[in-house]
């Protein structure tokens, strides 16, 4: 199932203006093609591997960014929901640039029905499961922005078509 357009429009502007790069492919082998262009060293966490195999196959032994799966995106905020597992959070906060893939068919219309989603989460087991929304920034009592304190420097948002594993 392809997501409708307009909302994958409301979605990139959304997340654009946050400061998060938004592509599409067509494919997981197309958006290997790119990663492997844009960013020639990268790992992918475990539940990347697990939802986007085809592009776990050519991950490096030396990464230098790194690769995660976003379980769903919301159009109204252009956040993407991430589950992962403890270690692989970690580095998800630590990478300067982090690449979120997410799966085209895996679009919500609006929060209310991004937290539903996030509630199902929960309840099959998830422990941290977070949305998403731009690159870290903050700000302290001076109004000096820092971007890249509390988690990436970088996020750049990959939506992939054709058939991606759901969550």
């Amino acid at each position: 199932m392809v997501a409708d357009a307009p909302l994958w429009s409301t979605f990139t502007a959304r997340a654009e203006l946050l400061g998060a790069a938004v592509m599409r492919t067509a494919s997981q082998e197309t958006a290997s093609s790119l990663l492997l262009e844009a960013a020639p060293g990268y790992a992918c966490t475990r539940h990347a591997a697990n939802r986007f195999p085809r592009v776990a196959q050519r991950a490096s032994d030396a990464p230098q960014e790194i690769v995660a799966a976003g379980v769903f995106a919301v159009a109204e905020t252009g956040s993407v929901a991430i589950n992962e597992p403890a270690d692989d959070r970690g580095r998800c906060f630590l990478a300067e640039r982090l690449w979120l893939l997410v799966a085209e068919s895996a679009l919500v219309p609006n929060l209310d029905v991004g937290l539903q989603r996030m509630g199902e989460l929960i309840r099959a087991g998830a422990k941290h499961p977070l949305l998403m929304s731009g690159p870290s920034r903050t700000a302290d009592i001076e109004r000096v922005l820092t971007i890249g304190v509390h988690g990436p420097r970088a996020l750049v948002i990959v939506v992939v078509g054709g058939s991606c594993p759901q969550a």
